[in-house]
């Protein structure tokens, strides 16, 4: 009992470990503690000795994640369900249970996985791939992958427009399995060590590049920073908090300092009513800064699903991003993944109930597909929100149904969450969507951090946490041609594995 205990508690402290390889309440995170976590952690899953225990070793290491990484679940239930301290405490523990759901998964590999020699170098890269799959395709909570803490050594990450942030999951999983394998057999196997040196010489020999591009689109990011509470009054139709809201964005829209955007653009849920698609007539606050700038507006809203009743708001309102042009409603893009117990609940006819209970949460309708983005001068785009920017599978499909798009822009609310890490860590798993596309994405968020992020990983200058203002910039566009990675996806990683593979086998019956 003794050793379990130290084992789990050892286990605890490599899930904190591997917390701050990403930003955190120490910084901008460090990646060589990824290399000491996770082997740490693959070898007591490897050596446990019954499933009850791989349970437990995974629960102990997710606890260690929850408390270093996500210590601010707990803030954001307390501001967005108003729970008790104490609750909020115990219900953000629970979420050690489903912060990253696929080890759970890996619990049914190592129980049903054929009998054959794992510990062998052919064993580890097909262990190291199907963890890769296993955590590329199984969805999370906060979508997160191994090999994104990689992100500290751009722009010195040349492979990941042909193989996105996947290929370099597979290499710290395959590093980090070698590693306490040959620790435990006391032999040193060159192969992993010699692909590894490889692997960062190529990143480093051809490292990303900004976009050099003639053609530009003026772009003014609106933050306004508004408190969740006011948010929340205007939307129940406080009048002077809706008056409040308004008039806030509408004077920093129409700031007046010499630049001249094409494009405004809004957070998610920042307008407070609701539209109705194309029928909308627009209110007054839009058709003056429209007046006013010359500019079109991107903006994040609520839109009526026309096929339900208005005056029923569960489940037939979609969270959107919505063009206007012209003073009218040009196109709407309607989320399609909500986030669970914040925008949506898995309890069918409870949902209701519930929603009377703890009214923060909404209920809102599932988007489909995406319609075309596309500005007067032609300048097409996509506009995932929120937390869909960090699912690379989703993100490749919003890509390709169109095509030929010249930047991302990123609606987000992360006020929930305070001045934590959180903004700091949605910032940096969102960076690699722009290395993987190599296309700008503009960052436009309630209450920081808004940016411009570019193909390379650098930034312009930002609106940080708690910060009130603007920010202008003239975006370099994307050319519009889909990178390997966007239109191949995994495939060629698998190829990939299969040359390894190969070169494995040989040198063995040799």
């Amino acid at each position: 009992m003794k050793s379990l205990l130290l084992s789990l508690s050892l286990t605890t402290i490599a899930g904190g470990l591997y917390a701050l390889c990403y930003p955190s309440f120490l910084g901008d995170g460090w990646l060589p503690l990824l290399f000491i976590a996770l082997p740490f952690f693959l070898w007591r899953l490897e050596v446990a000795p019954t499933v009850k225990s791989t349970l437990l070793h995974i629960l102990a290491y997710n606890l260690g994640l929850n408390l270093v990484g996500y210590y601010w679940i707990p803030h954001t239930l307390r501001e967005f369900g108003q729970l008790p301290y104490v609750v909020s405490v115990i219900l953000g523990l629970l979420f050690s249970l489903i912060l990253q759901p696929h080890w759970w998964l890996y619990v049914l590999w190592k129980k049903y996985r054929p009998e054959f020699q794992w510990y062998s170098q052919k064993g580890i890269l097909i262990t190291a791939l199907v963890m890769t799959i296993i955590e590329r395709y199984f969805p999370q909570q906060f979508p997160s992958y191994v090999g994104s803490p990689w992100l500290n050594m751009s722009p010195y990450l040349g492979l990941t427009p042909y193989l996105g942030v996947v290929v370099f999951s597979f290499i710290t999983y395959w590093v980090a399995l070698e590693t306490f394998t040959q620790l435990a057999l006391k032999k040193l196997r060159p192969q992993v060590w010699v692909t590894l040196a490889l692997f960062v010489l190529i990143n480093a020999l051809f490292p990303l590049k900004d976009i050099q591009s003639d053609k530009t689109l003026p772009v003014r990011i609106v933050q306004a920073n508004i408190g969740n509470f006011l948010k929340i009054a205007s939307e129940r139709g406080d009048t002077n908090s809706y008056e409040a809201i308004n008039k806030t964005y509408e004077n920093l829209s129409n700031t007046a300092n010499g630049f001249e955007p094409k494009l405004i653009i809004w957070p998610e849920t920042a307008y407070p009513d609701t539209f109705y698609g194309q029928k909308t007539k627009l209110a007054p606050v839009f058709e003056n800064i429209m007046k006013t700038t010359g500019s079109e507006m991107l903006i994040g809203g609520y839109d009526q699903d026309m096929t339900k009743s208005p005056f029923d708001y569960i489940e037939s309102v979609f969270n959107s991003s919505i063009l206007l042009s012209d003073n009218k409603v040009k196109t709407s893009y309607h989320k399609n993944i909500l986030i669970p117990f914040g925008e949506t609940l898995p309890f069918g006819p409870f949902n209701r109930q519930i929603v009377s209970i703890v009214p923060a949460v909404s209920l809102f309708a599932r988007g489909e597909g995406t319609p075309v983005m596309e500005l007067k001068g032609g300048e097409r785009f996509v506009t995932p929100i929120c937390y869909e920017i960090l699912e690379s599978n989703y993100m490749r499909n919003l890509l390709n149904q169109w095509g030929d798009n010249h930047l991302i822009i990123n609606h987000t609310n992360d006020s929930w969450y305070g001045d934590t890490a959180e903004p700091h860590q949605h910032l940096f798993l969102t960076k690699w969507r722009a290395l993987e596309f190599q296309l700008p994405i503009v960052r436009s968020t309630n209450t920081g951090i808004s940016s411009v992020i570019y193909p390379d990983g650098s930034e312009s200058k930002r609106l940080d946490v708690g910060t009130e203002g603007i920010l202008d910039v003239n975006v370099p566009l994307g050319t519009g041609q889909a990178t390997i990675y966007q239109t191949y996806g995994v495939f060629p990683l698998v190829g990939i594995f299969l040359i390894l593979l190969l070169i494995t086998w040989y040198r063995e019956k040799r």
